[in-house]
Order: C-alpha cells, then structure tokens, then sequence
C-alpha cells in the first residue's frame, strides 16, 4: 500500500451542504409555513372542501424527514468510498448495499487528467481521471485530496520509483532490543 486516502469530506459533499441549509430553513421558517397555511385555509374552505393545514404539516414533515435521510446517506456512503494506490494498480472501493471495487494497473495506464473548479481548488481537492489502454477502461478519482501531488505519486510509482509516507517529524527510530539492553545498562 502506497498511498490510501478518501474524498475531500466538504468538496464530495457539495449537494448534502445544500441540503442541510434547506433543511435548517424549513424548521426556521416553519411556524411561518404553518401560519400560512392556516390563514389561506379560511380562504380554500370557502371554495372546496381541502384540510390546507394537515396537508401542509404533514408535507413539510415528510420533505424534513427526507432531507435528512439523504443527507445520513450521502455521510455513509462517503464513509464508504476509498482510493488506494498500491506499488501495482490504483484502486477505487464504493458503496454501501452494492458495493463496487475498480481498479486499473500501472501498465495499463495511458494519460491522467485533473480537474478543478473554483471551489475545489480553495479547499485543495479535484477530480483525478485515469485513462487506460481500451475505450471504456477509465476511473475517476472523485474531490481527491491534493490531487497534483497523487498526479505525481502515480507517475513515480508509473516510472518504477519507491513511493511511500513521509515519516513524521518528531518520531524516533526505532531501536532493537538488544540496543535498548545496551543503552540501558552501559551507562
């Protein structure tokens, strides 16, 4: 495993941001809503025989309730997705109730591309597509984090070099017992 890592959490989720906003002003405004409803129901009785109230109740309940099902789901299923490049392919694992694993090898990759939009590109994240060999043999890499530098692993990994972490700053070889024996009692 050379390098693993998951969408860019606010980049992926650009339309459960949105809404969570409708959300939140649907129980803002919701006493108005219902105001509304009560006071045009005096006016729809007189036409047709319509409860404007009880419809109104239990439509907004059911577009809050929806609201916020979407937005648990869209939350899992980013949970669920995983990008991982390996010293041989890079691998693409998503989903939820049918899950999908695609991968393509080193060998068999012809070009990468890179987008980024305004936003993406303020919160450090974009698109990464991967071309292979054949017609229909690409993956997309989805609001990946810094993908210039990912770009860049995968050309390395592609030119046969030897990718891997960065070691943290402040940590310390670690020593063998036999050292830590020797440093223990030679002093």
């Amino acid at each position: 495993m050379v390098f693993e890592t998951r969408p860019r959490f606010v980049a992926n989720l650009k339309s459960t941001i949105l809404k969570l906003i409708i959300l939140l002003v649907l129980f803002y405004y919701y006493r108005t809503i219902i105001a509304a409803a009560i006071y045009l129901q005096d006016y729809v009785v007189q036409m047709v025989q319509l409860p404007l109230i009880q419809a109104t109740f239990y439509l907004t309940l059911l577009i809050m309730l929806l609201l916020i099902i979407s937005i648990i789901l869209d939350i899992v299923s980013w949970r669920r997705k995983k990008y991982q490049l390996t010293n041989q392919r890079v691998i693409i694992q998503k989903g939820l109730i049918r899950k999908k694993r695609s991968y393509i090898h080193y060998t068999k990759i012809q070009d990468i591309d890179i987008y980024q939009g305004l936003i993406d590109r303020l919160l450090s994240a974009g698109d990464i597509e991967i071309y292979g060999g054949h017609e229909h043999t690409n993956i997309v890499l989805e609001d990946i984090p810094n993908p210039r530098e990912v770009e860049d692993m995968i050309d390395r990994v592609m030119m046969g070099e030897e990718v891997g972490f960065k070691p943290p700053l402040n940590k310390k070889p670690q020593r063998s017992i036999i050292e830590e024996y020797d440093q223990k009692f030679k002093r």
